[in-house]
């Protein structure tokens, strides 16, 4: 009896490898990012802490001339931090993105190539079966002649 092989298998087995290395690219991608954003939290903590420090200066009446100008450096500076960080997170959002559709179409593939697989899988049945039920109608009818 034959056995069963599935004629684009090797075009299988290279998408499913295709896919885990695609995945392991997601992965990295979805690190990057989220790297980024925790930075971006860390700054926005940042500012937050020099708004609450330049308020406290106010408060216990610093010359606000000499507090602006301590803080305002400081306030600028992360501005222009926060600024360029934004501009990267749009850009490892649009590659994690990216990574996300090629795996997407992948996946679609693998799936395709397996339906494909299946329908070779049952039309293989069918034909062992055939073979088979031949095979005993032979037997049955040998069978037969032979008792006669």
């Amino acid at each position: 009896m034959k056995r069963f092989k599935f004629t684009i298998q090797s075009l299988l087995n290279y998408k499913e490898t295709l896919e885990r290395t695609q995945k392991a690219e997601l992965r990295r991608a979805q690190q990057a990012l989220r790297e980024l954003l925790d930075e971006e939290q860390r700054l926005l903590r940042a500012y937050a802490n020099n708004e609450r420090s330049l308020e406290r200066a106010l408060r216990i009446g610093k010359n606000v001339g000499a507090a602006l100008t301590e803080h305002d450096a400081y306030f600028r500076y992360l501005r222009d931090a926060l600024t360029e960080l934004r501009e990267r997170i749009a850009k490892a959002e649009k590659v994690r993105d990216r990574c996300m559709e090629i795996l997407v179409k992948t996946m679609r593939e693998i799936k395709t190539y397996n339906k494909l697989k299946e329908e070779q899988f049952r039309a293989y049945l069918k034909e062992v079966k055939a073979e088979e039920d031949k095979a005993v109608d032979d037997l049955l009818s040998f069978k037969t002649a032979s008792n006669m």
